[in-house]
């Protein structure tokens, strides 16, 4: 503080007389002119995802290992019973989601959002990019998950797909509605929030309306889930991409 005061006084001992308009006018229309003929450095995609890569948490990957484990392990010893492979789908495949949305707002939870406002690539363009990368490794690991059981048990993969796409896209779609409505910034929270839900997927297979459930049921729970998961997804990212961000030329 001390130094700082100094500072001010040393400044103070100068005077510099006010710039005159066309002088102002001129240095701003030559900075404009620097800035129009610079060339704009852009981050290929393919590039950005793999940078992105680096930063998905581990424990992404290791959920996703597991699920796959898992659910392989339960269908081995079935009878071959849809009732037995919609319990395992629907317990199972809301495991995939439990750090999904978590990593996507991995920025909000620890107010690193500013920060990367002010940075080359948008807001907008790095979530997009966690986007493709974690919706990806779902995507894989729930062919995996559906493919080996469709297989094993002679069931239509449509069919297995909407057995296991319902909850993944309820715990998903929940998850960003509570993070949007609660604005969390806990990662502790935001943990406890996707293994309350899988615990209530689960619960849910014990109920005597799920065993009752019809094919036509199923096929409206899997549009309604799929609507609500991709309008929570719009909102939040109409909601990130929306905010006023610095805007900075690169070279």
């Amino acid at each position: 503080m001390r130094d700082r005061d100094d500072f001010s006084e040393m400044l103070d001992q100068y005077h510099v007389s006010p710039g005159k308009e066309s002088d102002i006018s001129m240095t701003i229309l030559l900075g404009q002119e620097i800035l129009s003929r610079m060339v704009r450095s852009k981050t290929p995609f393919s590039i950005l995802l793999r940078e992105q890569a680096r930063y998905i948490s581990p424990c992404l990957w290791a959920t996703q290992l597991a699920a796959i484990i898992v659910a392989i392990l339960l269908s081995a010893n079935l009878t071959g019973t849809h009732f037995e492979i919609q319990k395992i789908l629907f317990g199972v495949t809301p495991v995939l989601a439990f750090f999904a949305v978590p990593e996507l707002l991995k920025s909000i939870v620890y107010g690193m959002s500013e920060l990367e406002g002010t940075c080359k690539n948008s807001a907008a363009k790095i979530l997009a990019a966690r986007l493709f990368i974690i919706g990806s490794t779902n995507l894989v690991a729930i062919t995996i998950i559906i493919t080996s059981i469709s297989i094993r048990h002679s069931m239509p993969f449509t069919q297995a797909v909407i057995y296991g796409l319902v909850p993944f896209n309820i715990v998903n779609g929940v998850n960003l509605l509570i993070f949007h409505l609660a604005e969390i910034r806990s990662t502790t929270v935001a943990s406890s929030i996707s293994l309350c839900l899988i615990a209530l997927m689960r619960l849910m297979t014990e109920l005597s309306f799920f065993a009752a459930m019809s094919q036509t049921m199923w096929v409206v729970l899997f549009v309604a889930s799929t609507a609500f998961l991709l309008a929570e997804l719009y909102g939040f990212i109409h909601s990130i991409a929306g905010k006023k961000e610095v805007v900075i030329q690169w070279s």
